[in-house]
């Protein structure tokens, strides 16, 4: 019910809206204007200005233009009118991708994502770099 009311509050908004913040104290949700970034399913980057719905814990959902991959990162910057450039990307992981019914927007369903600790498992670099040094033969 959340997400039909917020499609349909996206859709009305005019230009005007991207100045604004709705916050929605009853159901505990607040959107806001968002920039997001990524590369889409045919691996093209793309920027398109978007509405981040906020709900309770750590459900965030947007709706945007280009169809992505599921898992795929994508990085969510808000846009202040208060204060320009102070704002700074964040990294987000699609968990889920729904197409609408107009197959005009899709709906994700986001997680954000964390750097790993200093004592944590090697990350996607460090497994990169031990694969090359193996195949250049360093131990």
């Amino acid at each position: 019910m959340q997400m039909q009311r917020f499609r349909k509050w996206c859709a009305r908004q005019p230009a005007c809206f991207w100045s604004c913040v709705e916050t929605n104290m009853e159901d505990q949700l607040s959107i806001y204007r968002v920039e997001i970034s990524g590369w889409d399913i045919h691996e093209q980057f793309f920027v398109e200005r978007s509405a981040l719905q906020w709900g309770q814990g750590d459900h965030r959902t947007a709706l945007i233009r280009r169809r992505v991959r599921p898992g795929a990162l994508v990085f969510i910057r808000l846009l202040q009118e208060t204060a320009p450039g102070s704002s700074f990307p964040v990294a987000y992981r699609a968990k889920q991708i729904r197409a609408r019914e107009d197959d005009e927007m899709y709906e994700l369903s986001l997680s954000q994502v964390w750097p790993a600790g200093q004592d944590s498992s090697p990350g996607g670099t460090a497994l990169l770099d031990t694969a090359r040094d193996r195949a250049r033969g360093v131990n």
